[in-house]
């Protein structure tokens, strides 16, 4: 390689590759941040869901302790009604109606205490769930401070990377750089000046004609593939 704009525009485009990668990886930081947000929210979700069957369980309880006092409440005014009926036969059907809600009670309170243990199972296993959603969710936490302090790391490279390639810019004689602005336009990714083996671009990879080839060997004159515009040297 003859040509020393040749070096200089190698050096820019060192550089100029340089601050894309960092930005490009700036550029994945909010979206990871989205992402782990959404497994917090998600793991919070599960600890509601997990909490869920326990409300049940205790909505039922309580359903079944207020069927017991209504239940108890009727008994107490069958009892009232008892000393006041004249006839054998309502004094009778009371008595009935007490023993039918006394057996009531019965199954009604069995069923509460069952309920109560269910309860207190579910409670067991929830807690032991949440405690591992917890964790599992302060594992995501730090992981959002550890991407925090990324993305800090990655803006002062892309700060130092972008004011390396201005002082970069500064080398290479404008006519170059104006064509490495333009290549880089058209063919919008790197690299956007590479080297010529074997009468191929190092490129696209395709065979340059023989005027282009044989141009690269001219010093000081600029010379691009026919078929991806790239500059191209030897």
């Amino acid at each position: 390689m003859s040509d020393p704009q040749i070096e200089k525009l190698l050096i820019l485009q060192d550089r100029d590759t340089l601050l894309q990668r960092i930005e490009k990886e700036l550029l994945r930081v909010p979206r990871e941040r989205e992402l782990i947000e959404d497994e917090i929210a998600a793991e919070k979700l599960r600890i509601e869901a997990a909490y869920q069957t326990i409300k049940e369980l205790e909505v039922e309880r309580h359903e079944v302790a207020t069927e017991v006092k209504s239940k108890e409440a009727a008994n107490n005014r069958f009892r009232v009604q008892q000393l006041e009926v004249k006839k054998n036969e309502e004094y009778r059907a009371l008595t009935h109606q007490i023993e039918q809600n006394q057996a009531d009670i019965l199954k009604l309170e069995e069923t509460e205490i069952e309920l109560m243990l269910r309860i207190d199972t579910s409670r067991t296993a929830y807690e032991a769930e949440k405690a591992s959603i917890e964790a599992h969710i302060e594992e995501r936490k730090q992981a959002l401070v550890r991407l925090d302090e990324t993305e800090r790391n990655l803006e002062d490279q892309v700060e130092a990377a972008r004011a390396n390639l201005l002082e970069a810019r500064k080398s290479p004689d404008d006519d170059y750089l104006m064509h490495y602005d333009r290549i880089k336009k058209m063919v919008k990714r790197a690299p956007y000046l590479v080297p010529l083996t074997e009468q191929k671009c190092g490129g696209c990879h395709l065979r340059v004609s023989n005027e282009v080839a044989s141009s690269v060997r001219v010093s000081d004159t600029p010379s691009f593939c026919d078929q991806c515009a790239r500059m191209v040297y030897a």
